[in-house]
């Protein structure tokens, strides 16, 4: 025979199952703006119904219901997505990372735009005046020129050095930092994954711990591409627990339920010479993809002329070198003033960053192959370095062109990683019209439960208060 008060029982699981879904509505509400917050979503199930399965169980044409139970809270979450948006943040890190150094690149040389002012132009108008020169020898006005023209060369090769190698510094201090962010996001993460592991054994969903991990890793795939993998703890599990996360960089197991491995960058001769993870050795060339790689790639690595801002610099210093040599050689052809024999004009082997032009006198100036002043000398000076205007062009082509390939790349995995966060976005995200939706369906199922409680009150008021007074 079923129970009297059946139907409070009933009743009453109703109450505090809509109750939950009520309450689990308004924190997904609140939480509606929370950065890395994921919705949440009771789970209802029937409880058992009665009479339980047995030997002397009662005799019914079926069981009768006993009411709802939230079973548990989940957060609606997609794990494929996430590791489909974590592989295009990684390599949007990394090429955006290069579009960024390359147009900096840019900016240093200065060689586009309406008024392009970079070392070219100077060039340029270095062989403009030597032409200038050939045409009036004598002329003290014009030699003044080619000195202070010949002086800005100098300046110029010096200023792109020191500009360059300014902000290669300045890559290597965010190399420095990117290596502590991503140990500072591996301990984080490590530390997470030890309180789900001592929470999920006694049963419990920790659904915040779970979100602020998964933002974590998010952030860290930026820094590099990397593999997760979720590993269930053990003992009273839920079958909706995610686990311990365990995460690989380059084939290497860097966190796992026991420990983490911390990344370690070397470069104590001004590049990077080494790379590890709690002392496994990765190929600085095979290093996981992501904004980290892009900045020792640029930075340098191996060696100190190979990376984008090291082998620019030693472009440099070579065309500086080139520029001097035969400028030099070019002018101690010709003769001074005083038929004299020329001598240098700037400083050999010096490299971008010491290239100078010498103290000399108008009179030094040699545009002249004999004392007459035939200017056939002015010219072959502004023929010597017109090798070194073309090889410097070729430079600035390959930079134009990395620029260019980085910013394709940039943009379309931007396109992609948006593309894929939409996705992401439209199964975790709070949708304050839904929820809405949700709260009047959970309000509307509390408001019935209730009043089935005072149904069933009245009907036990009658039973116990209104039956057997007859004859009284």
């Amino acid at each position: 025979m079923r129970s009297t008060f059946h139907g409070l029982e009933t009743a009453r699981r109703a109450l505090l199952t809509q109750q939950s879904g009520l309450y689990t509505t308004g924190n997904n509400i609140a939480n509606a703006n929370t950065l890395g917050y994921t919705r949440q979503r009771v789970n209802f199930q029937a409880t058992e119904g009665w009479p339980p399965p047995s030997v002397n169980r009662s005799q019914f044409a079926g069981q009768l219901g006993s009411g709802v139970s939230a079973e548990s809270i989940q957060r609606i979450r997609d794990f494929y997505l996430d590791v489909q948006f974590r592989a295009e943040n990684s390599k949007l890190g990394y090429h955006g990372s290069n579009a960024s150094a390359m147009a900096k690149l840019e900016d240093i040389l200065n060689e586009t735009g309406k008024d392009p002012v970079g070392l070219s132009k100077t060039l340029s108008d270095y062989w403009q005046v030597w032409q200038e020169l050939s045409t009036n020898p004598e002329n003290d006005g014009v030699r003044e020129v080619v000195i202070e023209k010949g002086n800005a060369v100098a300046e110029t090769f010096q200023h792109l050095h020191n500009s360059i190698e300014f902000y290669r510094q300045d890559l290597g201090k965010q190399v420095d930092g990117g290596v502590d962010k991503i140990n500072s996001l591996l301990r984080e993460i490590d530390d997470l994954n030890r309180q789900i592991a001592q929470m999920e054994p006694h049963g419990y969903l920790p659904n915040n711990l779970y979100d602020e991990r998964d933002r974590l890793v998010d952030e860290l795939s930026g820094y590099m591409e990397i593999e997760v993998e979720k590993v269930p703890n053990e003992g009273n599990v839920k079958a909706l627990a995610e686990g311990t996360y365990v995460i690989r960089a380059n084939g290497i197991e860097i966190l796992n339920d026991d420990r983490y491995l911390e990344l370690e960058v070397d470069k104590p001769d001004g590049y990077v010479t080494n790379i590890s993870f709690g002392g496994i050795p990765v190929d600085i060339v095979n290093m996981p993809q992501g904004s980290m790689k892009s900045l020792i790639e640029n930075y340098g690595y191996g060696s100190a002329d190979n990376g984008t801002y090291s082998e620019l610099l030693a472009d440099l210093d070579k065309l500086a070198n080139d520029f001097a040599a035969s400028v030099n050689a070019a002018h101690m052809e010709g003769v001074t003033k005083d038929g004299s024999p020329a001598g240098a004009l700037f400083t050999e082997g010096a490299g971008a960053a010491g290239i100078r032009m010498l103290d000399i006198t108008l009179g030094q100036l040699a545009p002249s192959v004999t004392a007459t002043g035939d200017g056939k000398n002015a010219r072959n000076v502004a023929d010597s370095f017109k090798g070194v205007m073309n090889e410097y062009e070729t430079v600035i082509g390959r930079i134009g062109v990395q620029a260019q390939f980085a910013n394709q790349q940039t943009k379309s995995a931007g396109n992609l990683k948006v593309a894929v966060e939409e996705k992401r976005l439209s199964v975790s995200t709070v949708h304050l019209d839904e929820e809405m939706m949700n709260m009047i369906k959970f309000q509307h199922a509390y408001n019935a439960a209730a009043r089935t409680i005072t149904v069933i009150d009245e009907m036990l008021d009658k039973i116990v208060n209104g039956m057997g007074v007859g004859g009284r």
